[in-house]
């Protein structure tokens, strides 16, 4: 079963960071709201990927939406079309729309799924693309620290239980081992993993981790997909030559820091 599909099955089993918690959907909700409480109208809306707490958001009544993922299995599992909700299978740096088609657009951890920098680069043309005039995107990301967290101290943190839950460890972990062009191979995740972790049902007594939740880190085990995690500024170079940063927000859980919201529009 390829990366995606075995995502998409545990879906359920996977939390914050990962997942975007209330603080996340709040910052998406109230951008939401600001254009179009600005424009007197139901946007025109673009899901980057399904995530499910962004599709079932409040959007406004008569939002237009189109959800963009290249995973069939994610939509399968994630999506529930409506005759003003639907999911095409396609690029974020090739969508299937018309220029200036789209008012606000949604995403959450998208950019990691692009090679850095020039996927982020191709991404960031083809929204500006695609949002008319005035129109916003909201996107979180996941960069890594201005230092590198060297993967001794992501050791020392699990250790001394220092690391609140499995998600915030297994990012942790994948930051700590990327490389300096900040693209990770996903299957050199679990390759630090198993030589960090050699008795799973051990971890999971000492820190209370359901055993189903460190069992998602499998869906990395041979996984030819890569993971790209620059920096904060180092996104910020990649973005804009073609979208301006309006507001960027950071939210107060753990890891917080490197998962903060860009609002940015075209240029």
């Amino acid at each position: 079963m390829d990366h995606w599909s075995l995502h998409a099955r545990q879906w359920a089993l996977v939390g914050p960071p990962l997942r975007p918690c209330a603080a996340d959907v709040a910052i998406a909700t109230a951008e939401l709201a600001a254009w179009t409480a600005a424009h007197r109208r139901a946007p025109r809306a673009l899901l980057l990927g399904v995530t499910p707490e962004l599709a079932t958001l409040a959007w406004p009544a008569g939002t237009a939406l189109t959800a963009i993922d290249r995973a069939p299995a994610m939509i399968g599992a994630l999506f529930t079309a409506t005759p003003d909700r639907r999911a095409v299978v396609a690029d974020w740096r090739a969508l299937p729309l018309r220029a200036a088609a789209i008012d606000v657009a949604l995403g959450d951890g998208c950019l990691p799924n692009l090679a850095f920098p020039d996927g982020y680069r191709a991404f960031a043309r083809e929204l500006g693309r695609v949002l008319a005039p005035g129109g916003a995107l909201v996107t979180r990301l996941f960069v890594s620290p201005p230092v590198r967290e060297a993967l001794g101290a992501v050791a020392d943190a699990l250790a001394a239980g220092a690391i609140g839950s499995f998600h915030a460890f297994k990012w942790r972990l994948a930051m700590a081992v990327a490389p300096d062009d900040r693209n990770v191979r996903v299957a050199a995740i679990w390759e630090a993993f198993a030589a960090l972790v050699p008795d799973r049902a051990a971890l999971a007594r000492a820190t209370g981790w359901p055993a189903a939740e460190i069992a998602t880190i499998d869906a990395y085990r041979d996984s030819a997909r890569v993971y790209a995690f620059p920096t904060l500024d180092e996104t910020r170079a990649a973005l804009g030559d073609a979208l301006v940063e309006t507001a960027c927000r950071v939210p107060a859980y753990e890891l917080g820091d490197r998962c903060p919201s860009l609002t940015l529009r075209a240029k």
